[in-house]
């Protein structure tokens, strides 16, 4: 919780209340020159600052001046404090300065960070010094004095050192809590299930398990098929014979089609291109003469990637 200081001309006006320390000042610029009786113009001056105690050697303490002007009134930046040691336990380790015009002067925001380098033997209370404002207005010029600000720091450890119960004083933090991996675990064993199943089912497809039929039958003879031309047709037939004659088990003709089906039902799907394929196949062998029909080894390609869909359970 911020604590705001605010001050009143040069005094300081100082109530504490719940969380919250205010005073107020507002600034007036002395003219030293001028005479025209006219009331110098007012500024608001408020420091905003962090909790005033818990410190330890090495905290930094970030404090903010605002600061609102009035009637042409300007912040004198040369005349702010200067980065480096304050004394010989506070260094000002970074200022920023953030100016903008409002309602006829300036509405300025001071960032000021101190790191405290003293390391007390007990609770002590420390001050950040007073400085002062220089603000100027033509050729007049005055300054606002803002107040030390007042902190406690604390030893890192007791001077005396315990040894309660023969344990070591100085101890290793609390070990953080193991966070809950149930649901992890959990997803890793389902994620390894399925993996494990699909592979099971891809060995099944590919006949790699033992036991279970090969169904790389059609697979194989699409392969060879590939390498064939135009010209080696009866070579493409023959090799597509045999994969349906070492699926069967026995040889398979025209007429024993229906049996087939029976024992393989899957295969009724390519029952219209298979009856093609013994046409081709009874044109080729058994008939003089006749020349096989244009595109014949690509259909025959098809019916084969047909049948190894259907081999591997895809159709």
């Amino acid at each position: 919780m911020m604590m705001r200081f605010k001050i009143r001309s040069q005094s300081l006006l100082q109530s504490y209340l719940p969380a919250r320390l205010t005073a107020r000042l507002l600034l007036p610029l002395c003219l030293a020159t001028a005479c025209t009786g006219t009331t110098p113009p007012h500024n608001d001056v408020t420091l905003l600052a962090p909790r005033p105690f818990g410190y330890v050697i090495g905290d930094t303490i970030r404090h903010r001046l605002i600061i609102d002007t009035h009637n042409g009134v300007q912040l004198q930046r040369n005349s702010l404090p200067k980065l480096g040691p304050i004394n010989y336990w506070l260094d000002l380790t970074d200022l920023t300065v953030n100016a903008q015009p409002r309602n006829g002067g300036f509405h300025y925001e001071i960032d000021l960070l101190y790191q405290v380098f003293y390391a007390p033997l007990e609770v002590k209370m420390l001050s950040i010094p007073s400085f002062n404002l220089p603000l100027a207005q033509g050729s007049n010029t005055a300054t606002q004095t803002v107040p030390a600000w007042h902190f406690t720091v604390s030893p890192l450890r007791e001077l005396a050192v315990r040894k309660d119960n023969g344990g070591d004083y100085m101890r290793p933090d609390t070990p953080a809590p193991f966070l809950d991996n149930t649901v992890l675990l959990q997803g890793l064993l389902l994620s390894t299930l399925t993996v494990l199943a699909s592979a099971a089912y891809l060995a099944y497809l590919y006949g790699y398990v033992p036991g279970f039929p090969k169904r790389s039958l059609f697979k194989q003879t699409g392969k060879k098929l590939v390498k064939l031309t135009d010209a080696q047709i009866g070579e493409a037939l023959s090799l597509f014979h045999q994969a349906l004659n070492t699926l069967n088990g026995t040889p398979v003709f025209q007429a024993g089609l229906t049996e087939f089906y029976r024992q393989h039902p899957p295969y009724r799907l390519a029952e219209e291109p298979l009856a093609t394929f013994f046409q081709m196949s009874n044109q080729h062998f058994f008939a003089d003469g006749i020349a096989n029909p244009i595109g014949a080894l690509h259909a025959l390609r098809q019916l084969c990637n047909l049948c190894l869909a259907i081999e591997r359970g895809q159709r």
